[in-house]
């Protein structure tokens, strides 16, 4: 049993890493000239995170089940938000490698000549005049609902534990709720500025849908676990 809360923490933060870094496909896609490549690799690599997906929440049933201690289910959110978060910051920071890995492939399958360093951030470092805070707190509000809707439909079901089975779904309502406003809000938002825009706006846009997401993982997600489990424990 030791041994299951970590597997949540490495579960829960893989999902964040792989889908921080799908975002960037889009990017590379552009610099490559390839932008529906792009987007055809981000909805791969968005793919893959349904294999973790299939680790965790058997797990965090599994541990309702067994009712864990409230102060370790606790200990265990926190720790996935914050290693979510850590591990998110590390692919901010290797942002122009991997974007670069990403466009130099999507360019070598076209048999085209690959992108140095340089031209990458040639391309992307570029100040932008789009006004984009409004991406940047409508992705904290959809990224909240995603990191907090598993963790805390699972905290009440290990709490009211009678009704587990009932509260348990209620990570799917989130989660749903979060998939309606990113589908038709947020997503059109950005393909527009992909669809009209400079490569420089692109990278910006996404930029700022990431900042959106970290404020909303690293930050307050983790003072909203805290402040509700606690409220409960």
């Amino acid at each position: 049993m030791t041994f299951l809360p970590y597997l949540v923490i490495a579960s829960y933060a893989s999902i964040h890493l792989l889908e921080y870094l799908s975002y960037y496909a889009r990017v590379a896609g552009r610099v490559a000239g390839k932008p529906v490549t792009g987007y055809a690799i981000q909805n791969a690599t968005t793919t893959v995170t349904r294999f973790f997906y299939l680790a965790l929440m058997p797990l965090l049933g599994f541990m309702v089940d067994r009712q864990v201690p409230i102060s370790l289910y606790m200990k265990m959110g926190l720790g996935a938000l914050i290693c979510a978060a850590l591990l998110s910051l590390a692919a901010r920071s290797m942002r122009h490698v991997w974007i670069r890995l990403l466009a130099n492939f999507v360019l070598r399958r076209a048999g085209q000549p690959t992108l140095s360093a340089a031209e990458i951030h040639a391309q992307l470092d570029v100040p932008t005049h789009l006004k984009l805070r409004r991406i940047v707190v409508l992705a904290a509000a959809v990224f909240l609902c995603y990191s907090l809707g598993v963790l805390l439909s699972y905290f009440f079901a290990l709490v009211f534990h009678d009704y587990r089975s009932t509260i348990s779904q209620l990570s799917g309502i989130i989660n749903g709720a979060a998939t309606v406003l990113l589908t038709f809000v947020l997503e059109p938002r950005v393909a527009r500025i992909v669809d009209d825009h400079a490569t420089a706006d692109v990278y910006h846009a996404i930029q700022a849908m990431l900042t959106g997401r970290l404020i909303a993982v690293g930050l307050i997600a983790p003072v909203l676990f805290f402040g509700i489990s606690n409220a409960f424990a």
